[in-house]
C-alpha cells in the first residue's frame, strides 16, 4: 500500500535527500538545504513508501485554488514497473482543486515518456511558453511546459505562471 510521509517526520531522509538531487539537475531543482526555510503551510516535501521501504518522492506547494507540483520522482531501480502512476494516482486522488506541473520539452527519449507518463493520467499539455526561471539566481532558465489537470486559457495560465514565479522561484 503506498502512503506519504511529510520528509520531517520521515525515517528515510538520506534516501529523499539522494533521490532529489540524482534525479534532477541542478537548474531544476533548489539546494536541498534551502527546502527547510520554505513556507511550511504551503510547500510539502513528502516521501512515498510502499509498506516501509521509501520508493519515491513528491514536493508539492498548495495555494487558494491549485496544487503545484514541483517534483517527483521514484527510485531508478523501480521505475517502469508502475509504480510511479501508483504513487502519483494516490496522491491526485487526495486533491479536488486544479494540478500543476512543470515538465521538460520533449526533445529526448526520456523527456518524452514524462510527457506521456502525465497525459496518460489525463493532464493536458497547454500550449503557452513557459519558461522555468532560475532557482540559483545566475539568469539560467530552463524552456520547460506546463500540464494541468484541466485545460488553461491564456489569462488562467498567465496567472498561474505569475503566482508560480513569484511564491516559488522569488521573481517578481
Amino acid at each position: 500500500m503506498i502512503t506519504f510521509t511529510e520528509l520531517a517526520e520521515s525515517d528515510h531522509p538520506h534516501f529523499a535527500q539522494e533521490l532529489f538531487e540524482e534525479a534532477f539537475p541542478e537548474q531544476e531543482r533548489p539546494p536541498f538545504s534551502s527546502l527547510r526555510q520554505r513556507d511550511a503551510g504551503k510547500f510539502h516535501f513528502l516521501v512515498a513508501e510502499n509498506g516501509d521501504d521509501p520508493v519515491g518522492i513528491l514536493t508539492y506547494w498548495t495555494f487558494d485554488e491549485l496544487v503545484y507540483v514541483e517534483h517527483f520522482a521514484i527510485d531508478e531501480d523501480l521505475r517502469n514497473q508502475g509504480l510511479g502512476k501508483a504513487v502519483f494516482l494516490n496522491f491526485l486522488s487526495q486533491q479536488h482543486d486544479q494540478v500543476v506541473l512543470e515538465i521538460e520539452l520533449p526533445n529526448n527519449e526520456e523527456a518524452d515518456h514524462r510527457l506521456e507518463f502525465y497525459a496518460s493520467m489525463g493532464f493536458y499539455r497547454n500550449p503557452q511558453p513557459y519558461v522555468q526561471p532560475s532557482y540559483h539566481n545566475d539568469n539560467r532558465t530552463v524552456p520547460m511546459i506546463i500540464m494541468s489537470k484541466y485545460e488553461l486559457d491564456d489569462d488562467e495560465f498567465s496567472e498561474i505562471r505569475d503566482l508560480l514565479y513569484r511564491e516559488v522561484y522569488g521573481v517578481k
